[in-house]
Formats: structure tokens, C-alpha cells, sequence
């Protein structure tokens, strides 16, 4: 397997609407993606803070260009 073909976490979120919000942003610009270790999140809230979070998960060689879709959305309230 290449190293674009690599699938790597993008980004880690504790909101699971913020992650999913993100998830379908990203899906809208035809990247393909997902979010990892959600369902935990949900069953036991807690999970989501000692779990490490939710991870969206991208492949490699879209990193730059999800980076930029995600900076340039004024919705999504990048800090």
C-alpha cells in the first residue's frame, strides 16, 4: 500500500455533532471518510474524554485538502 493510501486520523473531536458535522462537510466535497470510536462516545459519554475522542479518519492524500475545506468554513468556528 502507497502512503496516500494510508488512512490516518485528520482530526480528534469530544463533540460528537461537531465530528459529524465536519464528517458531512468533508463527504460533500467528495472526500472520503470516517468516524472512529463514535458509537463509544455514545453509549458511554465519559469514554470520549478517556478514549481520546472521536478521530475522523481520512487517507493521506487528502490531508491538505480537507485541512483547507475545514479552515475556510466560518460555520464550523475554527479556534
Amino acid at each position: 500500500m502507497s502512503k496516500e493510501e494510508e488512512i490516518i486520523t485528520f482530526e480528534t473531536y469530544f463533540d460528537p455533532m461537531l465530528a459529524e458535522i465536519i464528517r458531512a462537510k468533508l463527504e460533500a466535497n467528495d472526500i472520503p471518510c470516517f468516524l472512529a470510536d463514535e458509537n463509544m462516545g455514545s453509549i458511554y459519554p465519559a469514554y470520549n474524554q478517556g478514549g481520546g475522542g472521536i478521530k475522523l479518519k481520512i487517507f493521506a492524500r487528502d490531508l491538505e485538502r480537507c485541512r483547507e475545506i475545514v479552515d475556510s468554513d466560518e460555520e464550523i468556528g475554527n479556534d
